[in-house]
């Protein structure tokens, strides 16, 4: 029987804005498009802190550079074009550094049950824990791969880095 994942239990997402990566928001956000091919990477988040505003700012600023000369060598078609890939990631990365943080699920994962535990995450990354392997103890100490009954589940993608991460490893191999 699986244990039921409550909100509750998990770290506060308070100032926390969840989205799916649709189609329009890797359209919005190119760089998204490219995090989100791997089956495995379900959730994503930008840096956050000192480090977000750093490389937001820099970002920013090497956005608004290339643009202006882009658009004085070869016209606004490519300066767009700067802005576009890049400018709207380093204000996402500031928002991010200075207000809430904005973590994103890949949009098949967006409606699993799973996804209080895939928000709980990125949550843990945008609070300051950068270590995946840290992430991942903390959440073996609070879930087991029985007790959300990952095994019995089809709805379960087989890709899952959830149910591989929590699945416990076979003493006969």
């Amino acid at each position: 029987m699986a244990s039921p994942i409550s909100l509750q239990a998990m770290p506060s997402l308070e100032g926390v804005r969840v989205l799916a990566v649709s189609n329009l928001v890797k359209l919005a956000l190119p760089p998204l498009f490219f995090a989100s091919l791997p089956k495995r990477a379900i959730g994503f988040s930008f840096p956050r802190g000192l480090e977000g505003k750093l490389l937001g700012t820099v970002l920013l600023v090497a956005t608004a550079a290339i643009s202006y000369l882009a658009d004085m060598a070869l016209g606004p078609v490519p300066a767009v074009a700067a802005v576009w890939l890049v400018g709207g990631t380093s204000v996402v990365i500031l928002y991010n550094s200075t207000t809430h943080g904005v973590a994103f699920i890949k949009h098949m994962c967006y409606n699993c049950r799973l996804r209080p535990i895939i928000e709980e995450h990125e949550t843990m990354h945008l609070r300051g824990i950068r270590s995946e392997d840290e992430v991942w103890r903390l959440a073996k100490q609070k879930y087991t791969y029985e007790g959300l009954g990952l095994g019995t589940d089809p709805k379960i993608h087989s890709f899952c880095p959830i149910a591989k991460r929590l699945r416990p490893v076979d003493a006969s191999t």
